[in-house]
């Protein structure tokens, strides 16, 4: 009697082992977590779906990754966007857009220290870069690391002095440096304004017109063909971008061709014509008779 009681017991906890080895051999889902947060008909998670296609397509493609990394970062998933962006930089080591827009998420999410790596990784892979050195002497500034800021300000305000605007460049008003920054540009500046060519940095009018408040999409940047071109990534019409700048939906900038900014003379200004005065009609000159002189009187007395 006690064995035929046992047996069973036995067997049940050998059909529970049974299923719990079969519940850990079945293979998880392939559909990646952030999936299951996305609402149908929305047009950012929308433009999110059709850009994981186009990477699922492209796999290769490091401007695809950056502007992924971008739509993810935007619907708020950073561990996502954050594999993206250094696929990016993986599959191209001149890309320098992820490094720069991996930089503002991470600063976005509090991580100093890895957003300044990113500034400066963005830096190393495009010097002539000015929104990476001032979102650099930013993040210096706020540590307290003064000399740093002033240096990576002076870069970037050297680079496009219009940084120094806040209509162009909101951030600008909460820093304390640019005076420091452009007294340190004072000298390189009046010696540039003798030279013939300026050489130093050939694209830096591309980056001009280009936002900082946020992160920058492929199609924004169009390079000439050669090694470091960039794919603009095709985006759909439904992409619900906000931002005050609509800098996305206008034709990417071209490269601009080298400016002569030979320092001339200016030239005379012309003399002015001579004002004429308009004629006087006159009346014509009559003839008059001669006034008679009458004779001076005599002392004399007249008989």
């Amino acid at each position: 009697m006690t064995r035929r009681r046992k047996i069973p017991v036995f067997a049940a906890a050998l059909l529970a082992a049974g299923a719990l080895a079969a519940a850990a051999k079945k293979p998880e889902s392939k559909e990646p977590f952030f999936h299951q947060f996305l609402i149908p008909g929305d047009p950012l998670d929308d433009n999110l779906l059709a850009q994981e296609k186009r990477v699922a397509e492209d796999p290769e493609s490091a401007a695809l990754r950056n502007d992924f990394g971008n739509l993810l970062a935007e619907r708020r998933f950073p561990k996502e966007a954050r594999a993206e962006y250094r696929k990016a930089l993986e599959l191209d080591k001149t890309f320098f857009l992820a490094a720069y827009n991996l930089g503002l998420m991470e600063e976005t999410e509090g991580r100093v220290d890895a957003a300044i790596s990113a500034y400066r990784e963005a830096i190393d892979r495009r010097r002539g870069f000015p929104q990476a050195h001032f979102r650099l002497g930013r993040l210096y500034e706020k540590l307290g690391r003064t000399d740093d800021a002033v240096d990576e300000y002076a870069k970037a305000i050297r680079i496009d002095n219009s940084l120094r605007d806040p209509r162009r460049n909101p951030l600008v008003v909460d820093s304390r440096l640019m005076d420091r920054a452009s007294l340190t540009n004072y000298q390189r500046d009046l010696a540039r304004a003798t030279q013939k060519r300026e050489d130093e940095y050939v694209d830096a009018a591309r980056f001009r017109p280009l936002p900082i408040e946020r992160t920058l999409d492929t199609e924004e940047i169009v390079e000439e063909a050669g090694p470091q071109t960039i794919e603009a990534a095709p985006r759909s019409s439904g992409s619900a971008r906000p931002g005050p700048t609509p800098a996305r939906g206008r034709p990417a900038p071209t490269r601009p061709v080298r400016r002569d900014t030979t320092v001339r003379a200016p030239a005379p200004a012309p003399a002015p014509a001579p004002v004429q005065e308009p004629a006087v009609q006159r009346p014509p000159m009559v003839p008059q008779e001669p006034t008679p002189v009458p004779e001076p009187e005599s002392d004399e007395p007249q008989n």
